[in-house]
């Protein structure tokens, strides 16, 4: 088979960390090509290149043979490569086939198509890929599957030769998922590339022809899947333990007579996760490690009151307990750093001052609330700054003009002077440079030793392992398995993982 992409030492590079390091592989025309790696080792950045949402800082990319500048998505598109996001991208109060012919609307004259002729190619497009539904009908009435369905086939109403799958079955169900197989297998026959991104090694050996590996932005090597085995990509995955990793680990030994602080059992939100059972000590670090989809931030969000579970009970301190909001838990002691600091982590007009003291109370003159003693607003905030070594010009400056490590740290603060019994932190250092992560993960162990217990979501193999006394690992909504902070490899976690 000839290549119908090459990647010659393709390199990405943002602020503060590199995110792809001269990475050189091939990709054959009609082949279904699998791109693995943890969370963090570039595929998303690669794919998104080859998307034309970013642009390689140095390296070439060949299509058919030649070299090419992939300028935005439109270009990618024009040049025969689609993408299936996971989180996908179409508009959920449009139909189907608006969504399939969204921007073609009219021909190379600028003459507007005939709707009727457009609902017919649209139609012929998901009955060639089995689907069953009808055209007209809105996205938002469609299941996850079929408007999968619909953006595999506004890719190839443009004529797409190469369908890039990010994820594909993260949210199917598993008779969902092998149709979607079939639709691969369907397209490759048809002379269609696939590069398929997934964590699922049952799928990707499957439905893989190869496996490319990437760790860490470097590229470890392309391999049939007849030579290798899935332990062995598992292991490449991973990459070695290293002897400073056991050293960094946050062993701590537990008391028989210890009670928990806070449990969970028999935890249920329907369709999320289901039958969780927890225990949180005091003093420990409980660290969550699962795929995206695995139901890990809607656990958190449960607990905190941000949503409802549908069954079972959480007991707080030995005594059953709701939190039917989030005003609820905070009240309670609860704390939680979200998943999306951009997004619900803070108030970007705000000013430090103004986001570290949000959830104080005893920055409030009164039982009121109604004034607030500014004072203690200044005096706590100047504790918070140098505690946690935030870096900025005074408590005035806007918390949206800081780094991403210093409005993580910024977040914890905030929390920190609610003097919280329990605290929930998701992805702490998502965004955040290496510098940054090594002093909020020496703030989070600073906390635990004062016994503060912490429930530690993170995507990092490498910070989970080195952070947490236990890790219990999450799949499709359920713990898999749980390892103590002596015995954990990397190894152990994915393979419970995938």
């Amino acid at each position: 088979m000839s290549a119908i992409i090459e990647l010659e030492n393709v390199s990405k590079q943002f602020p503060g960390v590199t995110a792809l390091d001269k990475v050189s592989f091939s990709i054959d025309s009609g082949e279904i090509h699998a791109i693995v790696g943890e969370n963090g080792a570039g595929k998303s950045t690669l794919i998104n290149i080859l998307g034309g949402q970013y642009h390689a800082t140095s390296g070439k990319i060949k299509f058919k043979g030649k070299e090419v500048y992939i300028k935005n998505q439109a270009a990618s598109l024009a040049m025969g490569i689609g993408i299936v996001y996971q989180e996908l991208k179409l508009c959920s109060n449009l139909t189907a086939t608006e969504n399939i012919f969204l921007g073609q609307e009219r021909d190379q004259n600028g003459k507007q198509i005939p709707w009727s002729k457009l609902d017919m190619c649209a139609k012929g497009l998901i009955e060639k890929l089995g689907g069953k539904f009808s055209t007209s009908a809105k996205l938002q009435n469609l299941s996850l599957a079929e408007q999968q369905l619909v953006e595999i086939a506004r890719a190839l109403s443009r004529n797409a030769e190469v369908i890039i799958m990010d994820e594909p079955t993260s949210s199917l169900t598993i008779k969902e998922s092998e149709s979607l197989f079939e639709i691969l297998q369907l397209l490759k026959t048809q002379g269609k590339t696939i590069i398929y991104i997934s964590h699922r090694m049952e799928e990707v050996f499957a439905l893989s022809n190869r496996i490319s590996v990437l760790r860490d932005g470097k590229y470890l090597g392309t391999y049939a899947k007849d030579e290798i085995k899935p332990n062995q990509v598992i292991s490449l995955i991973a990459g070695k333990e290293m002897a400073h990793d056991l050293e960094q680990r946050n062993i701590k030994n537990r008391s028989p007579e210890e009670k928990p602080i806070l449990e969970i059992r028999a935890y249920s939100r329907q369709g999320i996760f289901n039958n969780l059972n927890l225990s949180l000590y005091p003093g420990e670090i409980l660290g969550i490690y699962g795929l995206q989809g695995s139901g890990r931030t809607e656990l958190l969000e449960a607990m905190f009151g941000l949503a409802q579970p549908t069954s079972g009970e959480m007991l707080y301190k030995g005594k059953s307990i709701q939190n039917k909001s989030t005003r609820e838990a905070i009240r309670r002691g609860f704390a939680m750093v979200t998943e999306n600091r951009l997004k619900d982590g803070f108030f970007s007009k705000m000013s430090i001052l103004g986001n570290v003291c949000s959830v104080c109370s005893i920055c409030k003159t009164d039982k009121s609330g109604l004034w607030l003693n500014i004072k203690r607003m200044t005096g706590y905030t100047d504790t918070v700054m140098k505690k946690l070594s935030v870096h900025a010009s005074s408590q005035e400056q806007l918390i949206s003009q800081l780094s991403g490590g210093n409005q993580q740290k910024v977040i914890l603060g905030k929390w920190l002077t609610s003097k919280p019994a329990v605290l929930f932190v998701d992805e702490p250092t998502r965004g955040v440079d290496v510098g940054a992560k090594t002093e909020i993960f020496s703030i989070l162990r600073k906390l635990s030793a004062d016994g503060l217990p912490i429930l530690l979501v993170s995507s990092e193999l490498s910070e989970i392992i080195a952070q947490s006394n236990r890790i219990l690992v999450m799949k499709e909504g359920a713990f898999v398995a749980e390892f103590n902070a002596k015995e954990v490899t990397k190894e152990k976690i994915i393979q419970a993982a995938i």
